[in-house]
């Protein structure tokens, strides 16, 4: 749930709102729309972002480092991106070189779905998913406006996503854990396995970040199946990614970085330091860690937002906390009785005050009653809280949507773009960028 509803949300999540109980998502159903909305002119390069947390920053940065090319005739592409879920609004998922889809094309492209949607043969028992319905459209929609790459988030998944419709030429994958077991798996080797069905027989190189021996494995394996290469982005790789991101932030924008400089490579554009470290320190990803401060009676707040909502994950957020503020004060939390409450609750326990809150009315917060008794809404403890300092805030996406929301923080520019040639090409450096011929990490 984003914090603000648009007139066109309800093209994209009717049919998983009025989904019958047997209904199932269903790739096939999302064949028939695309056979309806109609094949794009051509078709971009594809690069693909699958994992289990930090797709988001991952894919941002990758389609900004692609922003940063220039062609041979030292043009600037265009560049898609469509990531999930949105925050404020979910114009945020459609983006075409670094900014948001307006709300009138919005509306245009949530009609030509509705449209497609009625005239697609049924498929019994089965639904077009959100996240499977922002995919088809989105990179529709970016393609139809000259997008020359195309940079893919899965929503849940890669085999059983809408993003395996598609060829990638580059794969990149976040860390892997044990995260929708039972969706996408009951072990963390078969949720990689499932992450992995995005890699094709187009797929020349697949980036990933270092991954436990058995998701490691898998990737090799895959890897290996269709022909491409394994590029490891760890510590040792640079970028000229912002220094001040958080460190699980810093490591995804990394990844990112390599994974659009090896795209870049392969369709023979290159990338000038200037360009690409003017355009990354540009870069935002709101919401992931994200620091603001609000200026207001009786003086200025500090308020770090995190959708953390699972015990590392919150640990983490509260790593960077404490490095950015230097003390544990106050904490606004969200978690809903989908995650495991108690223990993301536990790694707050070092705080001076705890503040549980519920947020999205779909959702059940008994476990966090249960512990803390009455839970208000964020609208109602975030302006005395901030008078008394600032916070970090962790929780649910829809939680950090209605706290960027209530800070109107900006959020439709995921970075901004710079049209002017670049004169100061490098060649691909193995011990800057990672190498597509070095598997595991060697080079």
């Amino acid at each position: 749930m984003t914090a603000r509803h648009l007139p066109g949300d309800d093209a994209f999540f009717d049919e998983w709102a009025h989904r019958p109980p047997e209904a199932r998502r269903s790739l096939d159903r999302a064949r028939a729309v695309v056979g309806e909305l109609g094949l794009w002119p051509y078709r971009p390069a594809v690069l693909t972002v699958v994992g289990s947390k930090g797709k988001g920053t991952a894919a941002i940065h990758a389609a900004a480092t692609l922003s940063a090319a220039r062609t041979a005739n030292s043009r600037r592409p265009s560049v898609g991106l469509i990531t999930s879920p949105g925050l404020r609004t979910n114009r945020e998922r459609i983006r075409i070189d670094g900014g948001a889809i307006s709300e009138s094309d919005y509306d245009a492209l949530a009609g030509d779905l509705r449209i497609a949607r009625g005239s697609a043969p049924a498929v019994p028992s089965t639904y077009l998913s959100p996240t499977g319905a922002f995919t088809i459209s989105g990179a529709g929609w970016v393609a139809r406006r000259g997008a020359e790459v195309l940079v893919l988030e899965e929503g849940l998944g890669g085999a059983s996503d809408e993003v395996s419709l598609f060829d990638p030429t580059v794969v990149l994958v976040t860390e892997v854990f044990l995260e929708h077991a039972g969706l996408l798996g009951e072990t963390v080797a078969e949720i990689a396995r499932d992450l992995l069905g995005v890699v094709k027989d187009s797929t020349q190189v697949v980036v990933t970040l270092p991954q436990s021996g058995e998701v490691m494995a898998v990737i090799e394996e895959v890897a290996a199946a269709h022909g491409a290469s394994v590029v490891v982005a760890d510590d040792n790789v640079a970028a000229p990614v912002r220094a001040d991101l958080p460190h699980l932030g810093r490591r995804n924008a990394l990844a990112g970085a390599v994974a659009g400089r090896m795209l870049a490579e392969l369709l023979g554009w290159t990338v000038s330091v200037d360009s690409l470290e003017t355009t990354l320190a540009t870069a935002s990803a709101p919401g992931r860690c994200s620091r603001h401060t609000v200026d207001g009676a009786p003086g200025v707040a500090d308020v770090m937002l995190d959708g953390a909502i699972s015990p590392a994950g919150v640990r983490a957020a509260v790593d960077e906390y404490l490095t950015w503020r230097g003390a544990l004060d106050t904490v606004i939390a969200c978690f809903p009785d989908t995650k495991d409450v108690e223990a993301c609750f536990a790694e707050l326990s070092a705080f001076t005050t705890v503040i549980p809150v519920r947020a999205s009315e779909y959702l059940r917060f008994d476990v966090a009653q249960r512990l803390y008794g009455s839970l208000p809404t964020v609208s109602e403890v975030l302006p005395q809280t901030l008078d008394h300092g600032g916070c970090l805030a962790v929780g649910t996406q829809a939680f950090v949507g209605e706290l960027l929301e209530w800070l109107d923080a900006p959020t439709d520019t995921a970075y901004r773009v710079d049209d002017q040639p670049t004169s100061r090409a490098v060649a691909a450096d193995p011990e800057t960028y990672g190498s597509a011929d070095s598997a595991n990490g060697n080079t």
